[in-house]
């Protein structure tokens, strides 16, 4: 009877731990640590040495000396037109010209007509990064870089250089085919292959991954695989051969070779990582694909099912150690299975390029400790909660401290704009009305995020509304607010302010920078221009830091740009920024508006740029414009 109670009792466990077991088991399946799993394959590339190389196969460098000696990249079409003549005289087999013939120049007729003559020649163009359709093809709707069409009807063949970028920007494997207005186009070495073996391109038999893509099996690092032979050294050992001097290099060793030739500088743009090596140039890639057809030197990944059924297994026996065994003695022996996994999945890579998923076993750890990590992650969510039902009564708190409405002056326009990046935000506002028919105007952006920033930001508006109604000059405001806040700072907190006084009636407007971004002023008549003078450091730094006033004077239709850097920073998903110049033009664009017609014109624009972004820093927008018939 005990036995049937307890055996009851585990039943919801066993089903936990069944549950997070298959969670785990989709992250497998659908690569969700795809990331940590190439790095693990990077470094079983770097631990399984060199591969066999095609003697066929030699790289034409346009490195730094040929750089030194024939100028700037790119080259007079002349050079290529002479690398080719003197290569075809030299036997060899087949040319791979890795570079981009895009804009026509003069000499291209020259070019074309060497290449047509050598009969060998290879030319490549490159697409944007191509979409795979509902049956897996890849597919481009337009090209990135077409080949000029003298070269394409010169050449033997062509060929696309896409290669495609992992997670991590490392270059893994390359696109065999992409169909481009329903015809296909093969990766450049597939093609070059075709030809060598006398066999149609889509005849080659060679192992895809589940996503149709080709994995590249690099031989060996840049410099310890290929034979290297310099551009410049080349047409140097043609010139002294034909004066009767001995060559630099022997031409004949030329004979019968497949040449690639590219830019190889370090320092070019045609260079990217790769599992073996963080800088690694794209010919050599070219090179590495047509090596591994040739000498069908495959790397083969398991596939997703597979993997998953290795992870089933893997589950079932962590299942049954942690059911079975004491807690110690369960996490060694999962440890222990864990490491002899590891060195079969090592040991498959290295003799028979095999590649199995190694991360996500290590994931199985998870799971003696599911119900543990549950309970606590349960823990943490009553715990958020709480957190986030403080964190808006602290955003209604924080909001008490700035202005509820917008005052009115007379012959001032005011309009505000304010989104924080969270529940409490670092920038801050408020406006000062003044004796004599002046309005005092500040913006400002507390250093650091979050509830220190908000707190930080709810002493520096309260302490800045008692000063600035205690003084008029902006220089002096700065300065006792700095002093006070420097002085009983703990935080390491500081704040960027400006502040501008308004006097419509003397037609002038008088400010005081602490650090902040500076104003944008636009006038009807005048470009728009940041307003510089009365720069000082931000407040809180240094208690005895020194303040300064700046003057302009004013006109009818004039208006001031107050924000902060959550607007000039602000993002889209293509990480640009909006820009402070930005902002300075659509404010031009738009000075005939009212102030608010300015505003919401201006964050229409913002919205819209940032899009779908995720905001990273408050925004702050005070647009003061003076109302017409209260300047001069």
């Amino acid at each position: 009877m005990a036995s049937t109670i307890l055996s009851k009792t585990n039943i919801p466990r066993y089903f936990f731990i069944f549950l997070a077991a298959g969670l785990v088991s989709a992250f497998s399946y659908f690569r969700v640590f795809e990331l940590y799993e190439l790095q693990t394959y990077d470094w079983r590339c770097q631990l399984r040495g060199p591969r066999p190389v095609s003697e066929d196969i030699v790289l034409i460098d346009i490195w730094d000396d040929t750089l030194k000696e024939l100028g700037a990249w790119p080259f007079d079409r002349e050079y290529h037109k002479e690398l080719i003549n003197i290569l075809s005289a030299s036997g060899m087999k087949a040319l791979a010209m890795d570079i981009l013939f895009v804009e026509p120049r003069e000499g291209d007729e020259a070019v074309a007509r060497a290449a047509q003559n050598a009969g060998n020649v290879y030319f490549v163009y490159a697409f944007p990064e191509p979409q795979r359709d509902k049956k897996g093809v890849f597919r481009s709707e337009k090209m990135l870089a077409p080949l000029i069409p003298e070269y394409e009807k010169a050449a033997r063949g062509t060929g696309h250089v896409n290669a495609k970028a992992d997670l991590d920007g490392k270059r893994r494997k390359v696109h065999p085919v992409i169909y481009y207005q329903d015809k296909p186009c093969y990766q450049l070495s597939f093609q070059i292959a075709a030809d060598v073996l006398g066999i149609n391109a889509e005849d080659l038999k060679v192992p895809l991954d589940d996503e149709g893509y080709f994995p590249v099996n690099f031989a060996g690092r840049w410099e310890k695989t290929f034979p290297h032979y310099s551009y410049f050294d080349i047409l140097a050992a043609y010139l002294e051969t034909a004066s009767g001097v001995q060559p630099r290099l022997d031409l004949e060793k030329l004979r019968g070779k497949i040449g690639f030739v590219g830019l190889t500088s370090l320092g070019s743009h045609d260079t990217s990582p790769v599992p073996i090596q963080s800088v690694y140039p794209m010919v050599g890639l070219h090179a590495n694909v047509l090596n591994s057809i040739l000498k069908n030197d495959f790397i083969r990944r398991l596939g997703r099912v597979w993997n998953l059924t290795i992870l089933w297994a893997m589950i079932l026996w962590i299942l049954f150690i942690v059911a079975s065994l004491r807690p110690v003695k369960a996490l060694l022996t999962a440890m222990a299975a864990l490491f002899v996994f590891a060195v079969a999945v090592i040991v498959c890579f290295i003799q028979w390029a095999l590649w199995v998923d190694l991360f996500y076993p290590f994931v199985l750890f998870i799971v003696a400790y599911a119900a543990a990590t549950l309970a606590r992650t349960m823990r943490e969510v009553r715990k958020r909660e709480l957190i986030e039902n403080e964190l808006k009564i602290a955003s209604q708190i924080q909001q008490s401290f700035l202005p509820v409405s917008v005052p009115e002056q007379q012959g001032l326009e005011l309009a505000v704009f304010m989104r924080p990046a969270k529940a409490v935000g670092g920038d801050l506002y408020t406006f000062v009305a003044l004796n004599g028919g002046k309005m005092g105007v500040m913006v400002g952006d507390v250093s650091g995020k979050g509830t220190p920033a908000a707190l930080f930001m709810a002493k520096a508006v309260s302490e800045f509304k008692l000063f600035s109604r205690e003084k008029i000059d902006p220089a002096q405001v700065l300065t006792d607010l700095n002093h006070s806040l420097a002085s009983e700072s703990t935080g390491g907190l500081f704040v960027t302010l400006a502040y501008a006084i308004f006097d419509t009636k003397g037609h002038k407007v008088r400010f005081s920078n602490g650090g902040h971004l500076p104003m944008i002023l636009v006038r009807e008549k005048e470009e728009a221009q940041f307003l510089s003078g009365g720069e000082g450091m931000p407040i809180g730094v240094v208690d005895d830091a020194p303040f300064s006033d700046a003057e302009v004077e004013m006109k009818a239709g004039d208006c001031l740009a107050f924000y902060s850097d959550g607007v000039s920073e602000a993002r889209n998903r293509k990480k640009e920024e909006f820009g402070a110049e930005t902002l300075q033009k659509y404010m031009a664009e738009n000075k005939h508006q009212s102030a608010q017609v300015i505003l919401d014109n201006i964050v229409g624009h913002l919205t819209r740029f940032v899009g779908r972004a995720e905001q990273h820093d408050d925004i702050t927008l005070i647009i003061a414009k003076i109302g017409p018939g209260n300047g001069k």
